[in-house]
């Protein structure tokens, strides 16, 4: 096969990861090459990603790790987009699911354009909080300010 139908066979993909709460910050960027690396193992070519934030969980969750049962109501969320061959995916979902770091992982067929980041969520919700919090004679008044600017 050549190169150009190795492309074309290719998918895109994307994993979103829940990372436990008890990995230091710090030891986040190990995580996230850690999947880095089983993603070009498999021949897959990163896209897009964002770097997991700590964000509290709809529900409690847990994971047994080793003699160990974690259980949660907070975790890091990141993801990341990448392009692979189909038949890798099996594989690549087996070895993310393996991780004793990863609480819970998603890997769905993704379009290859991201418009939709945690990051940018979480600051429109802390805005929206903001707002909320503000007496309603000020709420009523900001919108007409940030016209008048």
């Amino acid at each position: 096969m050549s190169t150009t139908e190795d492309h074309k066979e290719a998918q895109v993909y994307e994993l979103g990861y829940l990372v436990l709460p008890s990995i230091a910050e710090d030891s986040l960027a190990d995580v996230v090459s850690t999947l880095q690396g089983i993603v070009r193992k498999s021949g897959g070519v990163e896209i897009a990603s964002e770097d997991p934030l700590k964000f509290d969980l709809a529900y409690t969750m847990s994971k047994v790790v080793g003699a160990r049962k974690y259980v949660v109501n907070e975790a890091y969320i990141g993801w990341m987009k990448f392009e692979v061959e189909p038949s890798e995916v099996v594989a690549i979902k087996t070895a993310v699911e393996a991780l004793d770091e990863i609480l819970r992982c998603l890997l769905i067929k993704a379009p290859r354009e991201s418009v939709f980041t945690f990051a940018a969520a979480q600051k429109a919700l802390e805005e929206a909080e903001k707002a909320a919090e503000m007496p309603a004679e000020v709420a009523a008044i900001a919108p007409v300010e940030a016209v008048l600017e």
